[in-house]
């Protein structure tokens, strides 16, 4: 018996010590309360950001996906080049052949086409260049249009 009040004191402290620290809790909890909801906030917004980067992304992919799948031609592109030599001759009636040195049609060309070299691959490669960049561009303006919504 001589036991039960230090059992009782026991009791106490341990029930007055639990009751203190739920009241420091709660106490914490109510302080971090605004804190919590702006961090809720903020990871809202940047989840909400990080879709839409990963829609412009995705959109991005997709067609540069629908570019490379598209076959391209590989016949050949030339230029023609001419061999020409323009002969001047004064044109009839004219004593000092002003015709010729003004630029007159009174000169013959001579002179065949003949095939250049094949520029149809760097045609090509420019032509894919500048559609991949269409549609970086495409995909840059579907984003700035979800962020400013």
């Amino acid at each position: 018996m001589r036991q039960l009040p230090l059992i009782f004191i026991s009791i106490i402290v341990l029930g007055a010590g639990w009751a203190t620290g739920a009241w420091l809790m709660e106490k914490g909890r109510q302080e971090l309360r605004p804190v919590i909801k702006q961090l809720q906030t903020e990871l809202a917004s940047e989840r909400a950001a990080r879709k839409r980067n990963e829609e412009a992304l995705n959109g991005y992919q997709k067609e540069l996906d629908s570019l490379r799948r598209v076959p391209r031609p590989t016949s050949p592109v030339r230029l023609c080049v001419t061999q020409s030599v323009r002969e001047a001759t004064p044109a009839a009636g004219s004593l000092d052949g002003a015709a010729a040195a003004t630029g007159g049609d009174s000169g013959q060309t001579r002179g065949d086409l003949v095939a250049g070299p094949d520029i149809g691959p760097p045609l090509r490669e420019l032509a894919y260049g500048c559609d991949a960049e269409n549609a970086k561009l495409r995909a840059l303006q579907g984003w700035a249009r979800s962020v400013s919504q």
